[in-house]
């Protein structure tokens, strides 16, 4: 399973969480172990620092608050804090470019300009 994929994977789980409490072993069934190891550290950095990611998410907000923020804009800018604050393993602007594809593909034709935003300003931080 390459990055992207694993990426989108932590992306789904992430946002299924705000919705209800399911396993993440029926997301995880068709995932190689590889792409399980990266979603795996997502997730597990997701869980361990939430209140702190929500607190750099609040703070980089001009005119909104976290609560107004699309589910599913605000589960990939979660998956890109993630990875640019915690794991550091993948270059800034693979991270910000992998978030602007997902809200393309997934979120409103305004989300990618505006996650693309947001995300420069968490790494200026």
């Amino acid at each position: 399973m390459k990055r992207t994929d694993a990426r989108e994977l932590a992306f789904k789980t992430i946002y299924s969480k705000f919705f209800n409490s399911n396993t993440e072993e029926d997301i995880f069934a068709n995932a190689d172990s590889k792409g399980l190891e990266f979603t795996t550290s997502i997730l597990n950095e997701f869980a361990n620092h939430y209140n702190e990611i929500n607190e750099i998410i609040s703070s980089k907000l001009k005119g909104y608050t976290i609560e107004r923020l699309q589910k599913i804009d605000l589960a990939i800018i979660i998956l890109a804090t993630i990875e640019l604050k915690f794991i550091r393993q993948t270059p800034k602007e693979v991270v910000i470019n992998e978030a602007v594809e997902l809200a393309k593909k997934y979120s409103t034709e305004k989300s990618p300009k505006f996650i693309n935003g947001l995300l420069a300003d968490i790494v200026k931080e």
